[in-house]
């Protein structure tokens, strides 16, 4: 399998906004993620969709209609937690990505697995914000592990990157089509792990210290 490359190509700077998920902003309004869609499709909180049809807002936008409805705002809630989980069964493309993401947002915390049954279980239990998800592993296909956390209503803020080095166009409609939100072609750059996590998650935690390490093995 592939070596990342270590080269940056987009500066942390980049992506230092705290856009929300649907998951993330019902967490913070303590409602379900299917009311937030509401709201947005009323036109009650701005927003945008992703290139794989997931909705971002702007996390300043939510607490202006939680504010203008009463809802009480928490100082810390729990979009502050930025939350990453790498899944993949080469422990060098495990390493390399945590070292990685270990330096684009210090403040995340990293865990992996190595296979997709012990994906399965990391993903319910630690609720990233984020996976980068291997297609070909022991145990548990990188697609199962997609529909998996697409059947979970409690995992409805994760997006999912899809890395491999078998992208058939096939693959690609087969993964969009129970929910994967990013492909990106082994081998790669760290310029392509950072573009993700600007698209993906909330970095209001780069600036604390770091927690990219390795677990779920």
């Amino acid at each position: 399998m592939s070596v990342l490359s270590e080269t940056s190509a987009v500066p942390v700077s980049a992506y230092s906004g705290t856009l929300l998920t649907t998951g993330q902003a019902a967490k913070l309004c303590a409602v379900a993620p299917r009311t937030i869609s509401r709201w947005v499709d009323a036109g009650l909180v701005p927003s945008h969709r992703t290139a794989g049809g997931r909705r971002r807002m702007l996390r300043s936008d939510l607490l202006d209609f939680m504010r203008a409805h009463g809802m009480p705002v928490l100082a810390n809630d729990p979009s502050d937690q930025t939350r990453i989980a790498v899944v993949d069964d080469d422990a060098h493309v495990v390493r390399s990505l945590l070292r990685t993401l270990s330096r684009i947002v210090p403040g995340a915390d990293c865990r992996s697995a190595h296979d997709g049954f012990s994906a399965g279980a990391l993903v319910t239990s630690f609720r990233p914000n984020l996976v980068f998800l291997d297609v070909v592993m022991p145990g548990m296909s990188g697609l199962e592990v997609c529909e998996h956390v697409r059947s979970t209503p409690d995992l409805a803020g994760t997006a999912i990157a899809i890395v491999s080095g078998h992208l058939s166009d096939e693959l690609r409609t087969r993964l969009t089509a129970v929910g994967a939100d990013r492909f990106i072609a082994k081998p790669f750059s760290a310029g392509d792990i950072e573009s993700a996590v600007a698209e993906f998650v909330t970095t209001s935690t780069v600036a604390g210290a770091g927690n990219c390490t390795k677990s779920g093995r």
